[in-house]
Order: C-alpha cells, then structure tokens, then sequence
C-alpha cells in the first residue's frame, strides 16, 4: 500500500528533475556558408553562430540547436510550440515584421548578385533584367527579387533548397548570376576554388544592391522576460572586442 502511495509522487519528481535541465530555449537555423555553420553537436560557427552561441554561453542561457532546411526552420521557429523558439539570422523586412518579435540584431550584410567573369555585369536589378537568377528558396532575398518593384519575371527566378546548389548551377552556367549576400558569396567562391579547378578572378561580385539587417528573433508567444533574457546576452556580447572581431570579417 504504501508503494503505491509513494509511486505518483516518484513520478513527479523525476518529471521536475528532468525539466530542471531542459535547455532555455531552442535555437532554429540552417547551414549558411560564412553565417551558420554547424561544427559540433551543439556548437555553430560562422559569424552568426559564433556570436549568438558565444553571447549565450557568457551569460549561461542553455540551448537546443534545431538546424534545419531554412523553410522547414522557419515554419517552426514561427509556430513556437515550445513557446521558447527562436531563429537565426533572420532578416527583417516589411513582411515579417509583424510574425515576429526582434530580440537583438546580430549584424549586417549586404544583398549582391554573383556572376562568372567575362559576363554581364550585374550591378543593379534594371541590370539583371532578363538573366536566369539563383537564389535560395524561402529566402528575403527570394522576397526581394519577387517583389514587384524589382521587375524582374517571375519565370527568371530560379529558387534552390540549398547555397552550394546555386553555386554550382553558376559555375556550370545554368544560371547567369546567384543572388546572395556577401558573407556566402565569399565564403563559397574561397571553400570551392581549389575542388571546381577555379580561382577568385573568375567570379564577379556586383555592388552591394541592399542592406540586410539580420536578427535573433522569437515570436510574441515567448515570454518577455525570456526575451528579455535573450536580448540582454547579445547586447552585452556586441559591446566586446570579440564581437568586434567577428564582425570586421564581413565582406573580406
């Protein structure tokens, strides 16, 4: 009898032992070659990475990395099940503004149009009229170029899963120019020379045609002081050399 008493109460402390080490919030991205890269279990680089990961770790918020197709990720990080979701980087713009609340912006990268040497130069959206455009799917930048005021056809667009599959239809000319932000741009051309027999001269990086402004974002079904939480350790973080370093590496 006395077992049995005791048994519901067994079960209940081991549930609240358990929840006692459930991370504070779960961490949705994608691989993004310069900006997130994953290189460890629970570990990511890349200049997103490092920073939020090392912003979390000062100030000892746990954390579960969800890394995900960038669809897939977002869907998630927007249906915030869990109610502690959060996504990165996460670019703000008109469209999203309302979906999400934005905890801390990490950093900033430019919008560029990725072109193999000896071809049209793409310095502008009047100038990539009529050319066969990369650009990963579910993406702002996907949004940029289907947005109306781009003028660009819908039927030029062409919207891939993933960076390195757009990279790879540029090199083997199935597309004219990749539409992307700096940071991949640079980091795929300098990871794939030496693999696709190619060196730097043989891409063209067009000028920059916006500022993206990326973030650290949740949804409004977070708590506040769980945001609050979140946003003060990447605050703290940027007013650090490190960041600093981190953040002097974009574009070069």
């Amino acid at each position: 009898m006395t077992k049995r008493l005791l048994r519901p109460f067994i079960i209940l402390a081991c549930f609240f032992n358990l929840s006692s080490y459930a991370e504070d919030i779960t961490l949705f991205s994608d691989d993004f070659p310069g900006e997130i890269e994953k290189r460890g279990e629970n570990d990511l680089g890349g200049i997103g990475g490092d920073i939020v990961i090392q912003a979390l770790k000062a100030k000892k918020i746990s954390y579960k990395l969800e890394i995900k197709p960038w669809k897939r990720a977002f869907t998630e990080a927007l249906t915030n099940e869990d109610k502690k979701s959060f996504i990165i980087p996460l670019t703000r713009n008109k469209e999203r503004e309302e979906k999400f609340v934005w905890a801390s912006k990490i950093y900033e990268a430019k919008t560029i149009f990725l072109t193999m040497s000896g071809g049209k130069n793409i310095d502008s959206m009047a100038d990539a009229k009529g050319s066969k455009i990369g650009v990963l799917a579910g993406s702002s930048y996907e949004n940029i170029l289907s947005n109306s005021d781009s003028k660009i056809e819908k039927s030029s667009i062409d919207a891939v899963p993933n960076d390195i599959t757009n990279f790879k239809k540029l090199i083997g000319k199935k597309i004219d120019a990749w539409f992307t932000i700096n940071i991949v741009a640079l980091t795929m051309i300098k990871a794939n020379l030496k693999a696709e027999n190619l060196n730097e001269s043989n891409f063209r990086i067009g000028k920059a045609i916006a500022v993206q402004e990326k973030y650290i974002a949740t949804t409004s079904a977070t708590s506040p002081e769980l945001i609050k939480k979140v946003t003060d350790a990447i605050e703290a973080f940027k007013k650090t050399p490190d960041y600093k370093k981190l953040t002097d590496k974009i574009g070069k």
